[in-house]
């Protein structure tokens, strides 16, 4: 379905509850974002074998990208909790932002374990189970800084995000962009996840304040797309197949990027966090819907938060730089998201094409070769090949082939 003219203009930011927030503006200095979501301990498993152990949690992956992709003027604000056992606190691989630290909690941690025979997986049944195995300590509305941000990006994995920090992002924020997952998962006594109707939370009446919600095609039914698009947009990932935006009276679908899966995990944090970027620099929102493509099919190629080569990112800096839109104020896109298809919406689309072609290019001569016909773990976040594919986006790093296959 294509959006009328009428309906993909545009779409006003969420309205406040109350006077007092209306004033939020004046409190607001630069463009400054507030991501909320607990870093986590990830230890996949392909059957009931260990092949890894990493850095994880939402707000991993969102920080991770938008320190890298945002305009040089924007800053990051993180509130992430964790336990004295938290393994990331300095290098190799740090969190790059300073988590809370709850002395009487372990932090949160995930057993993401992938089928053994390496069969196909597809979005309504993939091969990745996850199991909650710790949970630290809830995020409260307390633990939020007590200041105005332009954007808040609600992250959570493990239901740390409860409703009233949601409610009290979104009167700190001036757009607030939220992950389904923080809104609709349960654990049952085991720790393995499922999911629950978003209309039957608490998180339901806040909808109508949020600007986007981004959920997975396997997220998607419970959701109930159909009635939050009247509420806010609707972002649905469709892995290989790019994503849909719906938003009341339209809908539209944006192209993906190809990419050879290592590690399903993060795809959607990192899309979700591109597609932010992509509003800072003002793109309207299919545009900033392809910067989230293209992050999102750049985190499955690595295990773990990614790395992203930095040539890469010049060069998509660049590309945003001399096409987004200068606006003078600090909202993510002005006072209002617009959905409207751009005349350089294509352009942008090859550019960054081009960007993954030449990087992979360079990187070849490092990419590990096999023909043993390994296939990599895989959910709906992206394509489904074999390990020996070449990555048009990142080349596989040797460590990053071998703790996987």
């Amino acid at each position: 379905m294509s959006p009328s003219p009428a309906s993909a203009a545009a779409m006003p930011l969420a309205a406040e509850p109350d006077d007092t927030e209306v004033e939020a503006d004046e409190g607001v200095k630069g463009i400054e974002g507030l991501v909320v979501g607990s870093y986590c301990h990830d230890v996949l498993l392909r059957g009931d074998r260990v092949v890894g152990e990493t850095l994880g949690g939402a707000a991993a992956f969102v920080s991770n990208v938008l320190d890298a992709a945002s305009p040089a003027d924007a800053t990051l604000s993180v509130v992430s909790k964790v336990g004295p056992d938290f393994a990331y606190a300095t290098a190799p691989a740090p969190a790059r932002h300073r988590p809370v630290v709850c002395a009487s909690s372990p932090t949160t941690s995930f057993h993401a374990r992938f089928s053994s025979d390496g069969g196909e997986a597809t979005a309504h049944a993939p091969d990745r189970q996850l199991r909650r195995v710790h949970a630290c300590d809830p995020i409260y509305p307390s633990d939020l800084p007590d200041r105005r941000f332009a954007y808040g990006l609600a992250v959570g994995v493990a239901g740390e995000v409860l409703p009233e920090t949601l409610d009290r992002m979104i009167r700190l924020c001036r757009a607030v962009l939220v992950d389904a997952q923080a809104l609709i998962r349960a654990f049952d006594d085991g720790g393995a996840v499922r999911h629950v109707a978003l209309e039957a939370t608490p998180y339901a009446r806040l909808l109508p304040r949020v600007a986007f919600l981004k959920a997975s095609s396997e997220e998607a039914p419970f959701v109930g797309v159909e009635v939050a698009r009247r509420r806010c947009c609707v972002i649905v990932t469709e892995g290989r197949d790019g994503c849909r935006l719906y938003w009341d009276g339209g809908e539209a679908r944006v192209a993906p990027f190809p990419a050879v899966q290592v590690d399903p995990t993060g795809a959607g944090d990192s899309f979700l966090a591109g597609f932010a970027s992509g509003l800072l620099w003002g793109l309207s929102a299919m545009d900033a819907a392809l910067l989230g493509n293209f992050f999102g099919a750049a985190a499955v190629s690595q295990v773990g938060v990614p790395t992203f080569n930095p040539k890469m990112l010049q060069a998509v800096k660049q590309i945003l730089d001399e096409k987004a839109i200068k606006r003078p104020c600090t909202r993510l896109n002005g006072n209002m998201f617009t959905f409207q298809r751009s005349n350089m919406h294509d352009v942008l689309h090859t550019s960054l094409q081009e960007v993954a072609r030449l990087i992979c290019e360079q990187k070849q001569a490092s990419c590990p070769a096999t023909d043993n016909g390994a296939s990599s773990p895989a959910t709906d976040n992206g394509d489904i090949r074999s390990l020996g594919d070449v990555n048009p986006l990142i080349c596989l790093s040797q460590d990053a082939y071998k703790i996987i296959t």
